[in-house]
């Protein structure tokens, strides 16, 4: 016997019309949980992959001059015309100074100031910052920054609000899965 016989189904139909909806939203908030469960997985496979792609070619363990290296050929098979700048900076004994940008690349027309960053923790705002002043002190179209490890949120921010492109780990890990022919 039901405690409210007001709300037992078998004598007051009606009340099922309450059921109706409390049945909606669990199936709906399983939906959700089933989605966001689907996307971490998703994510953290991803993450795997990319780690993966970077350990065999032993990018993690690169040193600067080697990854700028690394990222010149990779911008090549991208499609970019890729080269280090001539620094035009010079102290009082004529020793070039390095202004921070590692790569001029250029495709499509467009020019752009490539700064390859090995780096082991999140990238910050003062990366983009320095990226996007050099942009114009080369005299480029635009500004990219390209690392091994991932960026700050408020860096993605800023990259977006100045147009700077952004590659971190897992696209670089998508640019080496890519077949130089396509």
């Amino acid at each position: 016997m039901s405690l409210n016989p007001g709300l037992d189904p078998m004598t007051n139909p009606a009340s099922l019309c309450l059921s109706v909806p409390i049945l909606l939203l669990f199936a709906f908030l399983g939906y959700v949980a089933f989605a966001f469960i689907k996307d971490q997985t998703e994510e953290r496979q991803k993450r795997e992959q990319a780690n993966e792609a970077l350990a065999n070619l032993g990018v993690d363990r690169m040193r600067q001059t080697e990854f700028r290296r690394f990222v010149a050929a990779l911008l090549q098979r991208q499609g970019y015309q890729a080269r280090i700048p001539t620094f035009d900076a010079r102290d009082q004994a004529g020793a070039e100074h390095d202004l921070g940008t590692d790569l001029i690349a250029s495709k499509d027309g467009r020019l752009y100031a490539v700064f390859a960053i090995h780096y082991d923790k999140p990238l910050s705002p003062g990366t983009i910052g320095r990226a996007i002043e050099n942009r114009s002190r080369y005299a480029c179209d635009a500004a990219m920054v390209i690392t091994n490890g991932t960026f700050r949120s408020d860096a993605r921010r800023m990259a977006q609000a100045t147009g700077c492109t952004l590659v971190d780990r897992e696209a670089l890990a998508e640019w080496i899965a890519q077949r130089p022919d396509r």
